[in-house]
């Protein structure tokens, strides 16, 4: 069990909660577009905080380490809801009004997701080979961002590194894939110059 503040810390801790306060209730709710889950998770981010005070390194912003405690309070949200189970009664009637509570019989989607529509060939020879040339983390990177279109704070979270620092290695990505990917079309037409 984790000691309780001292005076000092706890006082501190107080003031640094009541000066970020209404940014976190901010960034709660746009991330979760609901009053209800901003206050929720506005409230378990500052007891979190409160109870790891001690690891708070105050030379660092506090802003940003409440920050990325809500936002991965947020992720952990979204991963429980995408995990709930959601109860459906193939046994119900079929209303013919088309009222809200009727069942609807969906056909599973079977396309590819992105990433095998990329890796099954649907890319050109050129931006296949640029990919290859990018180091694992840049591919990795592109696939997540460019592919999957996960949102950079996702992808951030994901590497455990903040949003600029992937918004940069992205950006270093695609400067690399697109130098290839000229210098390749460039290469082309060096061996076809009547073409």
């Amino acid at each position: 069990m984790q000691a309780e503040l001292n005076v000092k810390d706890l006082n501190r801790f107080n003031k640094l909660m009541n000066n970020s306060y209404k940014k976190v209730f901010s960034l709660a709710y746009r991330l979760s577009g609901s009053r209800a889950d901003a206050e929720d998770l506005t409230q378990e981010a500052f007891y979190r905080a409160y109870r790891g005070f001690d690891t708070y390194q105050g030379d660092r912003p506090f802003e940003n380490w409440i920050f990325r405690i809500v936002t991965r309070l947020y992720l952990d949200l979204r991963r429980r809801a995408g995990r709930r189970v959601k109860a459906m009664s193939f046994d119900a009637p079929i209303r013919p009004d088309g009222a809200d509570d009727s069942v609807r019989f969906e056909v599973a989607d079977d396309r590819p997701n992105p990433e095998q529509v990329l890796m099954n060939g649907n890319v050109s020879e050129e931006m296949e080979e640029s990919l290859n040339r990018l180091t694992a983390e840049q591919r990795e990177l592109v696939l997540m961002a460019d592919v999957e279109r996960m949102p950079y704070a996702e992808i951030a979270e994901k590497l455990d590194a903040p949003v600029g620092t992937v918004r940069s290695r992205l950006h270093r990505a695609h400067k690399q894939l697109r130098a290839h990917l000229e210098s390749l079309q460039g290469q082309q037409l060096n061996l076809c110059p009547n073409c």
